[in-house]
């Protein structure tokens, strides 16, 4: 069976994001390290950004559904990590409990910016990277991550009948 030839260039895009986030994943880790957190794997420095910034004061399921992460045990498990470390904090809320990244969390990713930005921002301003087609860039991604999460719900259907 042949594929279309939009089908071969999907395959390209989508091996290139594998690679993408397998670099992406390595910088992370290597930019937490540098900014002192130790033991911390890519999601957790991940959901310790996300609550440190978009999901501040957020449940289990809405920082989830912010990262787009169905495998809600992972989490949960990166949150009692960045809690051990002193890096999260938590409240009760009735039934739920609600995350905020704690002030060492804070400072954390305040030393994790300063990397990032003098490491690897201006890597790609010395390389001339055009940052408007990075604009672009992040629209495609967003675009593609509602394709596969459909396309994912369809296969699920598909797949019960």
């Amino acid at each position: 069976m042949s594929t279309s030839d939009e089908s071969s260039r999907l395959s390209d895009l989508e091996f290139a994001m594998i690679v993408a986030i397998n670099g992406f994943h390595s910088w992370v880790s290597h930019c937490a390290e540098a900014a002192g957190g130790r033991g911390m794997g890519p999601l957790d420095v991940l959901v310790l950004h996300a609550i440190n910034q978009r999901a501040r004061n957020k449940r289990l399921a809405d920082i989830c559904l912010v990262l787009n992460v169905e495998d809600t045990h992972t989490v949960a498990y990166s949150l009692k990590k960045l809690e051990e470390y002193g890096y999260a904090t938590h409240r009760q809320d009735g039934r739920d409990r609600i995350y905020q990244a704690s002030p060492d969390g804070d400072a954390f990713c305040a030393r994790y910016v300063e990397i990032r930005e003098s490491n690897l921002v201006e890597s790609l301003k010395t390389d001339e990277l055009d940052f408007v087609r990075l604009d672009e860039a992040t629209k495609t991604l967003n675009r593609m991550t509602r394709y596969y999460t459909h396309a994912s719900r369809t296969a699920t259907v598909t797949k019960r009948k």
